[in-house]
């Protein structure tokens, strides 16, 4: 039951023919007089206005989003209930209530659930589902024990369950400083474990000619240590945020996967020096690295040992290192910013780099025409915000790799692979740059930044002119190695709580490589059936995916 303020009558929400009527108004509800922060703080219950037949016709709308359904002696809940999808906080508070039925979890939207000084003996498991909560009353019941499953509620920030007859050692560390976060802990580290997720597909793009050179790519960020962190990744058990544990599921990827050439990002300094490399030496592989450009300015050795950076390993049987670039997009920003504030403000305050690696072709095919072959690796800034900055840097990346190229005597034929953990997606400008080799200077995505200064030092080197429109460009020919079509195997490449995609990229070299097989993504099916909300977890050593793709040399002229 609840009163409406228009008319002070009594609903009785278990009628069937109002029921109806409260699903043809679902949204026709008007609490607080149009008002949606007005309501009695120590009122005890929320007022509504249901709107005429007549408004609705109208088109009224209204901000309804919290129901009070409290001390009306209710015992059972009626299943419409269920429908109001868009409910953000539900006082079911001071009823007879004595099952929870499983179906509350389809309120997604709720932040705030109130079941206090109710006669709840049991909690479904579902209410571990709903991920948005971040106040949960279960006050004053008769429940002896928590499911693990609320362990899941990451966004809780409250959690009461003073007066129910839960075990002291529960009790007294829900009552703790930071109690809550100490009990959904405990809870989610107690969780029992998803059984192992299916292999991932390996997917043939073409058959190989069999007459020339193959190699295989591994592109991965790995997550470095210190963003693995409970305050970013609260849905992750302990164990899966550990670095020891996930340092073992890292290289037990790169292991099994074998890969010819590796190009990860987020690898710490000290890791890379006393874990990876001693590791990956052992596996017959050679590897360089480049921290990102603070590490330069930070004052102790500790701190500068936990920057990380870039790594690119390769298999010594089959490649030796020829020359190799360290690019620095904070410093590149200082050298371009005359007459361009916009990259000291903006681009100069990101401290990304990136890698170039001209390698020997040990034992070419007979008859081959590539001797060397480039591998590039770049880690880009991962702020939606900053699109212009990431154009910016890609600009700055390619231009150098134009450079490198020069260095090494090569064409722009010679055969190159770029990875990268890029921050931008198949449909953005970014890629749109890489595979189309131009971008428009009035580009949406550089938000109304000109660079002035940058354009007049790039004329001629990275900008062009076309009928008037100035035009960012490089000279290199490129292709994904994930088609759209292989796109549809691999939905995402980083899947977190609040973001699921791909970010990640392997592109090569449109006229001298082709791309023979890739590595297709995860069970999406396990994923939704484990109510996975995000990685790392137990299998997933990493927010991000690594991606892996065989390519092949093609017998095109280049040096």
């Amino acid at each position: 039951w609840y009163s409406t303020q228009s008319t002070g009558k009594q609903i009785n929400l278990r009628n069937v023919a109002l029921m109806r009527m409260a699903q043809e108004l679902m949204y026709s509800l008007d609490p607080y007089n149009g008002s949606c922060d007005k309501y009695q703080e120590n009122g005890k219950r929320r007022m509504y206005i249901i709107l005429s037949p007549e408004e609705v016709a109208a088109g009224k709308t209204t901000c309804w989003t919290e129901l009070d359904i409290q001390n009306k002696g209710i015992k059972n809940l009626s299943p419409q209930l269920w429908n109001l999808h868009h409910l953000t906080a539900l006082y079911l508070n001071s009823n007879k209530i004595g099952r929870l039925p499983p179906e509350i979890s389809q309120l997604q939207n709720l932040v705030r659930l109130d079941l206090s000084n109710n006669h709840l003996k049991n909690l479904p498991v579902e209410l571990g589902d709903m991920l948005k909560l971040q106040n949960l009353n279960l006050s004053h019941n008769c429940i002896k024990v928590l499911p693990y499953e609320l362990g899941r509620l990451f966004q809780l920030n409250k959690l009461e369950l003073g007066g129910n007859p839960l075990t002291p050692e529960l009790l007294q560390m829900s009552m703790e400083v930071n109690g809550t976060q100490k009990l959904l802990q405990f809870l989610l580290d107690t969780l029992e474990d998803p059984d192992s997720p299916p292999e991932r597909p390996w997917l043939t793009v073409r058959e190989k000619t069999g007459k020339h050179m193959t190699f295989t790519v591994m592109c991965y960020n790995i997550l470095a240590e210190q963003l693995a962190t409970r305050t970013k990744y609260g849905y992750c058990p302990s164990a899966s945020l550990s670095w020891d544990k996930r340092k073992e599921l890292i290289m037990g990827q790169i292991r099994k996967a074998n890969t010819d050439i590796i190009a990860l990002q987020e690898v710490e300094t000290d890791k890379f020096y006393n874990q990876f490399r001693p590791l990956l030496e052992a596996h017959d592989y050679e590897g360089t690295f480049c921290p990102k450009s603070r590490s330069k300015t930070l004052g102790s050795e500790e701190e500068r040992k936990r920057v990380d950076g870039c790594a690119i390993f390769f298999k010594k049987n089959k490649f030796s290192l020829a020359k190799e670039k360290y690019i620095d997009y904070s410093m590149l920003a200082i050298a371009n910013s005359e007459g361009a504030d916009d990259m000291i403000n903006r681009v100069q305050t990101k401290d990304n780099i990136g890698i170039c690696c001209c390698l020997d072709i040990k034992e070419p095919t007979q008859g081959a025409r590539h001797s060397k072959l480039i591998i590039l690796n770049t880690h880009i800034n991962w702020d939606p915000e900053y699109s212009d900055v990431k154009l910016i840097q890609n600009i700055m990346f390619m231009n150098e790799v134009d450079a490198f190229v020069k260095e090494i005597k090569g064409s722009y034929n010679i055969p190159m692979v770029v990875c990268g953990d890029f921050n931008s997606t198949p449909d953005s400008a970014v890629i749109e740059f890489l595979l189309k080799s131009q971008i428009s200077t009035e580009h949406s995505e550089f938000h109304g930044f000109k660079y002035h200064g940058f354009l007049k030092k790039a004329n001629g080197e990275c900008l062009g002119n076309k009928n008037g429109t100035k035009y960012f460009k490089h000279n290199f020919k490129l292709k994904s190695c994930y088609s759209d079509e292989m796109q549809e195997n691999l939905k995402y490449t980083n899947y977190t709580y609040d973001f699921k995609g791909i970010l990640d990229h392997i592109l090569h070299s449109k006229d001298s490589l082709r791309t023979v097989g890739v590595l297709g993504g995860i069970d999406e099916d396990w994923m939704v059936r484990n109510k996975v909300t995000g990685c790392p977890n137990v299998h997933y050593p990493s927010d991000h995916l690594p991606i892996i793709a065989e390519l092949e040399l093609t017998n095109s002229n280049s040096r």
